[in-house]
């Protein structure tokens, strides 16, 4: 299959990071698969002829779809977030594909809980798994969709590895349903300055 757009959750692989702040670039992914109805499964190395897609150091679980006659690929790498690159980068190339397919969806404590803010570009704001984006393919130009998981006082990296309170939940599930709507809005090639209009405002 020839994937058309990409979306990439990012987020640290492992059980003891399920539903931490940080992935909620992965939560936002499982949304739209099961939403979509799209399995989940390994990246897999070689094609049906046994020749090389992908080096060792891309590890990813993948759930692909279809929109409008469109291929699409989700994508939540099995690299820790500061490595999101090496997923990104091999991904576009073998889809022979411009940064500007590459939708990537991740957690920003500089923004309210339950805040989004859609962008067709920008800065890593200090982001680890931006900045190993961005170092990869060597632009900013790509869309991203931010999800606010607030920020402490102090703390930030405790923050960001610690699971949401059971308030927090409540304020932050309206949220990630809303970042699915906006993938889905995406791969169905809405045009990105509408998005931004509906999903940027405030609820």
């Amino acid at each position: 299959m020839t994937w058309k757009r990409i979306v990439l959750g990012i987020g640290n692989p492992g059980a003891e990071y399920e539903g931490t702040r940080h992935n909620v670039g992965f939560m936002v992914l499982d949304l739209v698969a099961q939403r979509l109805g799209l399995a989940w499964k390994r990246l897999e190395r070689k094609d049906s002829a046994g020749t090389k897609l992908f080096s060792g150091k891309v590890k990813a679980t993948l759930a692909e779809g279809s929109a409008r006659g469109q291929a699409f690929v989700l994508v939540k790498p099995l690299t820790f977030v500061n490595l999101s690159g090496d997923v990104a980068g091999p991904m576009l190339r073998h889809g022979e594909l411009t940064p500007e397919a590459l939708l990537v969806v991740l957690d920003d404590l500089n923004l309210p809980l339950g805040k989004l803010r859609l962008r067709a570009n920008g800065s890593a704001g200090g982001h680890n798994g931006l900045r190993s984006i961005e170092a990869v393919l060597m632009t900013q130009a790509y869309p991203r969709l931010r999800v606010g998981i607030g920020a402490p006082e102090t703390g930030f990296v405790d923050h960001v590895l610690e699971r949401f309170s059971a308030a927090e939940k409540v304020a932050v599930l309206p949220a990630l349903i809303r970042a699915a709507e906006a993938v889905e809005g995406w791969l169905a090639r809405t045009e990105l300055n509408r998005l931004m209009d509906v999903f940027n405002r405030d609820e």
